[in-house]
């Protein structure tokens, strides 16, 4: 690999998955800078619901490494406080996509009692795996402990699933509100591991330091891994990461032609053109012959 080829590499979001040569424990590692900046980018989302989709994208990913292909995850944080949901999705494959009710939420931390936990308040965490070979999303459910997406979704694995987990999710943010660095680490003990070895790595992981000081100071998700455990480890996939949506014009038609003749005709009268996607925030324009084609189409399913 040459220089030039190596720069973009290193540059590039990715996913890497490992396991222990031990079989004791396996682990996932992002970097997904760009992929969040781009998701703040696209819904205008603030400081505060940045670092929350941050986490929660950052955490469907690490999810969805240990599926196959096209199976993802999705991650929701649902509340009573004044950011509302924080909705995130992801492939296996590296594409991933998220939005937040309410993007432009604050909140006052210069008030000693405003605590980030206020920002999502009482609720639940939601985790749905869409596998191969299922008709219906594996899904489990628990309460908000900390509302900052780490110790929930710890929290999450543990009671749910059953599977002790360690869990590092950061964002960094800029003296403008900009997101600077981006990603997350999960190690899960697996089958074997005792409980002295769980806390060698807990341990570990809160020696760890400031994740995104490490991705600024050149450290790639490999080698980030590799301190967590004097193990060796077995590197068993390393995907590239996009925010990237499937909408299309298309599939907004296609919706709308679940709609009766009437509703259309009535979204034309009123000049109701523009669409809106939740997940990317892509506007879309229906054009006269849009509508002609889905009221042609809906005519010909009555007839």
């Amino acid at each position: 690999m040459n220089a030039i080829a190596r720069k973009v590499y290193a540059q590039r979001d990715r996913v890497v998955r490992a396991i222990a040569k031990n079989g004791r424990f396996r682990f996932a590692a992002i970097r997904n800078t760009k992929t969040v900046q781009t998701a703040q980018n696209n819904h205008a989302l603030s400081p505060l619901t940045a670092v929350l989709l941050g986490r929660a994208m950052t955490s469907a990913s690490l999810l969805a490494a240990f599926l196959k292909s096209e199976e993802r995850v999705i991650v929701e944080l649902m509340g009573n406080g004044p950011v509302g949901k924080v909705f995130a999705e992801s492939l296996q494959l590296g594409e991933v996509r998220g939005y937040v009710t309410n993007p432009a939420t604050m909140l006052d931390f210069s008030n000693p009692n405003t605590m980030l936990s206020d920002a999502l308040g009482v609720g639940m965490m939601r985790v749905s795996r869409i596998l191969y070979g299922n008709y219906e999303p594996v899904i489990g459910l628990v309460e908000l402990i900390e509302g900052d997406v780490s110790t929930d979704l710890a929290y999450y694995l543990m009671q749910s699933e059953q599977i002790p987990s360690a869990v590092l999710l950061d964002v960094s943010i800029d003296e403008n509100g900009i997101v600077q660095q981006s990603g997350g680490l999960l190690i899960q003990a697996m089958p074997g591991a005792n409980e002295q070895q769980i806390r060698s790595v807990y341990d570990s992981l809160q020696d760890l330091g400031n994740l995104p000081e490490l991705f600024e100071n050149g450290y790639t998700p490999q080698e980030i891994m590799q301190m967590i455990t004097v193990e060796p480890l077995d590197q068993m996939d390393d995907t590239p990461v996009d925010f990237f949506c499937r909408c299309s014009l298309d599939r907004f038609k296609s919706t709308l032609a679940t709609l009766g003749i009437d509703e259309i005709r009535s979204m034309k009268e009123a000049e109701q053109r523009e669409l809106v996607c939740h997940y990317c925030n892509k506007h879309y324009h229906l054009s006269d012959l849009d509508f002609d084609d889905l009221l042609i189409g809906l005519q010909a399913k009555t007839n």
